[in-house]
Parts: structure tokens; C-alpha cells; sequence
């Protein structure tokens, strides 16, 4: 996959949830109105999932970049689509790549979201179904990694599985290698992040692109990130 060399903006790492802070709210204000419906269109796809990570780019002329790398097949047309309903959209370039299939990348992009996603402490960056299951709340026959019953999450080594809804880390599985992507609380739930995937078999290598709420990431940060054949560019406005 080609290297990607203009800075976009990824939707998993924009900071503008609905119960940011005061300081949060009045930043988010200054987004572009176009941007920030762009944005949202993408936010409510319901099926953008954990194993995605959509990008875009918008001019003040209405023209739209998508970009991104995606697990779910249907994704990349219903995002195009979504972004032209936007009013003042006049085009859409559509780069949006898909991810491939193997037995190996699902087995690790399974073993990854459950790591993340069943840790006390991370779960909060998921859904509320995630952090009830992170709590012992709901657990099935086949316990906290296997099927989960009357919560509907399914069973996580199925081929095409990929939990949707607000998810704070995306996990991009390529080849054995993984890109973490979102925005996170503190530099402690990044290194955390990065240290349990790390310490999943059989992930070849992690990139860290998790970012730090109002922070800006620094020349100090040794974390390496992927300059790289299926990264994402993150960028701050």
C-alpha cells in the first residue's frame, strides 16, 4: 500500500465527543462547519467498526478526500456516499483501501480487541457492552473470551467479525502488524495499549498511534510510528 504524504485528519482521533469538557467544547467550536459535518456523517456510519480507521480531508471549496484503511467491505462505498449527502459537498476522491482477509490478521485483530476491550481499565474506551463484559457482567458459556450471549458481541474468532459503535482505539491488522489509532485519557493508557498488544501472539510488530487529549505529540516521544506500506496519517487541524 502506498505511503500517504499529505496530513489528514483521522475521525478516531478528533477529540470532540459529546461529554467532552467545557475547555474541550469551546475548541471544538472553532471547527469548520463543513469539516465538522463531514465528520459527523462519518461518525454515525453504522458499520464503522473497531477494525477501521477513516480519514478525511476537506477543502473550503466542498471538495472531500477520504483515505483510510477498512475491514468491512461495504464500508468504503457507504462512506462516500454519507460525505456527498453532506450540504456543500460538491466532490468526493475516494482513496479509502481495504484491508486483507487471512486466518492469521483475523485471529490477531480478535486477540487484540479482546486484550484491549476486556481489560478492567481500557474497556472504558469501548462500548457500554464492552465494559460490562470487562466486569464479568454477562459472561456465557464460553467466558470472558468466547461467546456472549444475550449481550449480542458474537463470537470474536468468527471470520468478519468487527464490534461497531464509539470506539476510542481502533485496531488496523496488516500482515501480523498492528496500528493502533485514536485518541486516549493520558500517556499511561498509551503506553498500556501498546505494552498488551505488544504481548499478543502472534503480532509481528505495533505501531503506536494512539494520541494524547490536548496534547501534542513531541520530538521526545521514542514510540515508533509507521512511515509505512498500510499506515494512517494523523494530523492535528
Amino acid at each position: 500500500m502506498k505511503k500517504l504524504r499529505v496530513a489528514l485528519i483521522s475521525i478516531a482521533s478528533l477529540a470532540v465527543a459529546a461529554g467532552a469538557s467545557a475547555g474541550e467544547k469551546k475548541a471544538a467550536s472553532t471547527e469548520p462547519d463543513l469539516q465538522r459535518a463531514v465528520r459527523q456523517k462519518l461518525e454515525r456510519l453504522n458499520n464503522y467498526g473497531v477494525f477501521d480507521v477513516l480519514n478525511y480531508q476537506v477543502d473550503p471549496s466542498g471538495a472531500v478526500e477520504l483515505s483510510g484503511f477498512v475491514f468491512n467491505d461495504s464500508l468504503k462505498e457507504d462512506a462516500e456516499d454519507a460525505v456527498l449527502d453532506v450540504p456543500g459537498v460538491k466532490k468526493v476522491t475516494n482513496r479509502i483501501e481495504d484491508l486483507p482477509w487471512g486466518v492469521g490478521d483475523d485471529e490477531i485483530r480478535a486477540k487484540v480487541y479482546l486484550t484491549i476491550y476486556r481489560d478492567g481499565f481500557l474497556s472504558r474506551y469501548g462500548t457500554s457492552t464492552d465494559m460490562a463484559l470487562a466486569n464479568g457482567i454477562g459472561f456465557g458459556g464460553g467466558g470472558r473470551f468466547g461467546v456472549f450471549g444475550p449481550l449480542g458481541i458474537g463470537n470474536p474468532y468468527f471470520p468478519g467479525f468487527n464490534p461497531v459503535g464509539d470506539y476510542g482505539i481502533h485496531i488496523m491488522v496488516t500482515n501480523g502488524e498492528v496500528t493502533l489509532v485514536g485518541d486516549v485519557d493520558s500517556i499511561g493508557d498509551r503506553i498500556m495499549a501498546e505494552l498488551k498488544t505488544r504481548g499478543v501472539f502472534p503480532v509481528k510488530k505495533v505501531y503506536n498511534e494512539l494520541t494524547v487529549k490536548g496534547k501534542k505529540p513531541d520530538a521526545e516521544d521514542k514510540t515508533p510510528t509507521r512511515t509505512r506500506k498500510a499506515g494512517v496519517y494523523i494530523a492535528a487541524n
